[in-house]
């Protein structure tokens, strides 16, 4: 297992806290904000949604810098809480919380309900991610060191992921001429450090991409199927390669079609989900076999023994 129980949870702290420092950026405390991050979240959303979500806009757009303020300052306390163990099942409980609201309120559902989401696009959204990782962590009563959601099961909700992610690529629209292309030139000419750090592969890789829009989404497709049923049917002691695949694929995605989740730009609130897939497949790492420990320990203590016997 890479990833202890304690590391895991402080790994996500790191990352809560982070998000809530971006929350601090100067350009957050003006209406690039709602603007850039907000307002779009309502394009083809149902009547009912679309209302919802403009009521919290208007909100936010009355009272910018305290519902600024409030964002960072509370993911900054699930972070900082997390990263130090105190009141860990109440911390966890509030993260879950806090991440649906945002993830309706702040993403839109991450456009789940308009025919646009998709993996390249970081549908079902980081935030969501955020609470599966939080039950791998919740203490049980019985045993504090498991968390509610077993890690043995973890690599199935992984799975999932990459069978629901091959869904949303079915959608009518990611068949159409130039959505893939237009959703990598999206990520072009953000500002910040991005301009000369990744928008001339992104460009690139736009225009290139601009007619082989079939294909592509057919070999994502095909991908992401390929890494659901791997993670499905896969021994455990074969599961490492399959993860490995899975982190490089989450890797590629998250660079070139989430730029990093706009990290660079000044406008990031989150990493967007390459990155929580990324810890996803670390958190499902298999446990170093019972035998090879074994082995192992008889190996040192030979060698000790081995070591003792030698005159001096």
């Amino acid at each position: 297992m890479l990833l202890t129980q304690k590391r895991l949870r402080q790994l996500l702290g790191v990352l809560w806290l982070i998000d809530g420092l971006l929350q601090l950026q100067p350009q957050m405390f003006t209406m690039n904000m709602v603007n850039g991050v907000m307002v779009p979240t309502l394009q083809n959303q149902p009547s009912p949604v679309a209302a919802s979500l403009q009521w919290i806009i208007s909100v936010t757009t009355h009272n910018l810098i305290l519902v600024n303020l409030l964002i960072a300052v509370v993911q900054i306390v699930i972070g900082i809480l997390l990263i130090s163990g105190l009141w860990v099942r109440w911390t966890i409980i509030a993260s879950i919380v806090w991440a649906l609201l945002v993830w309706y309120g702040g993403e839109g559902m991450s456009m789940l309900l308009t025919g646009q989401a998709g993996i390249l696009t970081g549908a079902p959204g980081a935030v969501l991610l955020y609470p599966l990782l939080g039950l791998l962590l919740y203490p049980r009563k019985e045993d504090p060191e498991r968390g509610l959601l077993p890690r043995s099961t973890f690599r199935y909700i992984l799975a999932g992921f990459w069978f629901f992610s091959a869904l949303l690529q079915l959608q009518p629209s990611w068949w159409q001429d130039g959505q893939i292309s237009q959703a990598i030139g999206g990520m072009v000419g953000q500002g910040g450090l991005n301009g000369f750090l990744i928008d001339p592969l992104l460009q690139h890789i736009s225009d290139i991409t601009a007619h082989s829009e079939i294909l592509l989404n057919i070999v994502l497709i095909v991908v992401c199927l390929a890494l659901g049923f791997a993670l499905v049917f896969v021994k455990e002691k074969q599961l490492r390669p399959v993860l490995v695949a899975s982190i490089i694929v989450s890797v590629v995605i998250w660079w070139i079609a989430q730029a990093f989740g706009m990290i660079f730009t000044g406008m990031a609130t989150d990493f967007n989900s390459g990155l929580l897939l990324v810890v996803m497949a670390l958190a499902c790492w298999p446990r170093a076999s019972l035998q090879g420990v074994v082995q192992q320990q008889s190996t040192d203590d030979a060698q000790q023994s081995q070591n003792s016997a030698q005159p001096v």
